[in-house]
């Protein structure tokens, strides 16, 4: 079970949500008056340098257990992200997406394509579209690259200050939640003055504006950005409670809603399409950022006896069962709601999940087998299933169908830790260290990577080959260390200093 934590708001933040769709003739681009992206931002911060820095920050997110670590959720949330990337002028691989773990009503994008978004604002959202809309907004901070912008803007500040300024951030939510965090920001950044607020807002209005084209290219609705705001304010003005954070650090005037309103209306004919597994996530990310399990049971348990119960409601609840311990009436909920709902994936990794906690391995291996035959596009599913073979000490066989999943590997860390594990139960040290030095360089903690290789060279029992393959691999982690990061920080993150 996850604990919320208050998490950085970023210095560029989002914007709004909605369910999906397919669009039809897209409005005129050039309607955008889109600025000149190309010489000006290279020359405060070149994309290499905000690939570093954002891939720094994420890294940092990890260390601090920020990141909600379900590959379930994860993909979920990915496709979503990739779906609309792939209707920017950049490849989708360059967008990486994360679930935050907290429940505040918020999302951020990092330098270089790294977007985290808040457990708390994936369940505020009423559909995929909503979603999808603070999603879009978020990428078209990252493809107009409003932070080097920024930077040209400020005449004069430094990577390293806005380094300071997110690390800042990150440590100030931890001792005082989104509001220290931002006060950490604003205080880095205060000498900016008036113009670096005015430049700020601007970047909101270009990222409504080519948030809502890409809504609509990519099937989801473009109403929807205005909506999610509409409802955040109604619900804060109805029952007088504390404006969601999403709101207290973008405030939405008339004017901008007018505007994301009239942008929705150039695209009256966007057939919105609706994925299924929605809800489900919504309801598995409330759980994973649940306070306590007892708690979330409650909630649950008060949505399934209410006016408008949904199945997503009865997952949620059996998901909160199942970690309380109470597996068999998680199973039975789970089993029912698989024979209703045969179509949805979350409910067969939901069950198998179940029989996992209930210690019944090989059943839970029947219900993903007959999964994949489904669903074979799912890397969740597939990384499910090879832990599974794993927790039913198979571990050839889970190697050997790692090994054929070439997605998987390069999709998931876990999916590296896994060969690593299954390895060293072979006795197979020089896999092992190799495998686990490629978990930590997913993590992009290339350090701990370099690490785990020279105490490998240095103390294992290797055989000629797996001493030639891990020298090759350490030559290829140091350069990539040195590239991601710098050589004085790789020399301090690694063990003894520079000798590797």
């Amino acid at each position: 079970m996850h604990t919320p934590r208050a998490v950085a708001t970023g210095l560029i933040l989002l914007a709004s949500a909605t369910g999906m769709s397919h669009p039809a003739v897209a409005a005129d681009d050039g309607e955008y008056n889109l600025p000149d992206l190309g010489q000006p931002a290279d020359t405060a911060m070149t994309p290499t340098e905000e690939k570093r820095l954002g891939a720094q920050v994420v890294a940092q997110l990890r260390s601090q257990n920020r990141i909600i670590d379900d590959p379930e959720l994860s993909d979920y949330l990915n496709s979503v992200g990739r779906r609309l990337a792939r209707h920017t002028d950049r490849p989708a691989d360059d967008f990486h997406f994360y679930v935050i773990d907290t429940d505040d009503i918020n999302a951020f994008a990092l330098p270089g394509g790294y977007i985290g978004v808040n457990a708390g604002l994936i369940t505020a959202t009423k559909s995929e579209s909503e979603l999808a809309s603070v999603m879009a907004h978020e990428i078209a901070h990252v493809t107009q690259r409003h932070i080097a912008r920024q930077m040209v803007e400020s005449r004069g500040d430094t990577i390293a200050t806005l380094a300071t300024a997110i690390v800042a951030a990150i440590a100030g939510s931890q001792v005082g939640g989104g509001d220290a965090a931002t006060a950490a920001i604003m205080g880095s950044l205060s000498h900016l003055g008036m113009q670096q607020l005015s430049y700020t807002r601007a970047h909101e209005y270009e990222a409504d504006r080519v948030g809502i084209r890409d809504l609509a290219r990519s099937g989801y609705d473009p109403n929807a950005m205005a909506r999610f705001f509409g409802t955040l304010q109604r619900q804060s003005d109805l029952y007088g409670q504390q404006l969601p954070q999403i709101l207290l650090s973008h405030p939405v005037s008339s004017t901008r809603m007018a505007e994301a309103n009239a942008r929705a209306a150039d695209y009256p004919n966007v057939k919105v399409h609706t994925n299924p597994e929605y809800p489900y996530m919504r309801a598995r990310a409330r759980v994973l950022e649940a306070r306590s399990a007892d708690d979330i049971r409650a909630y649950f348990a008060g949505e399934i006896h209410g006016d408008n119960p949904i199945a997503a409601d009865k997952y949620g609840y059996a998901l909160a069962l199942s970690r309380l311990s109470q597996g068999k009436q998680a199973i039975a909920l789970m089993r029912a709601g698989l024979k209703a709902n045969p179509g949805i994936l979350a409910w067969h990794m939901g069950l198998a999940d179940a029989l996992e906690h209930a210690g019944d391995n090989a059943a839970a291996g029947d219900v993903l087998s007959s999964a994949l035959k489904q669903f074979p596009h799912s890397d969740a599913l597939k990384l499910a299933y090879a832990q599974n073979l794993e927790d039913q000490n198979k571990p050839a066989a889970m190697r050997n169908y790692l090994l054929s999943q070439t997605a998987v590997l390069n999709t998931f860390p876990a999916a590296q830790r896994l060969l690593a594990r299954g390895a060293g139960k072979q006795n197979n040290l020089g896999e092992a260290y190799y495998r686990q030095a490629r978990y930590f360089a997913m993590l992009d903690d290339y350090p701990e990577a370099i690490n785990q290789l020279r105490t490998a060279l240095q103390t294992a029992n290797l055989s000629a080959y797996d001493k030639s393959r891990l020298r090759a691999l350490r030559d290829q982690m140091v350069t990539a260390c040195h590239r991601a990061w710098s050589k004085d920080q790789c020399r301090r993150g690694v063990t003894q200093g520079n000798d590797y």
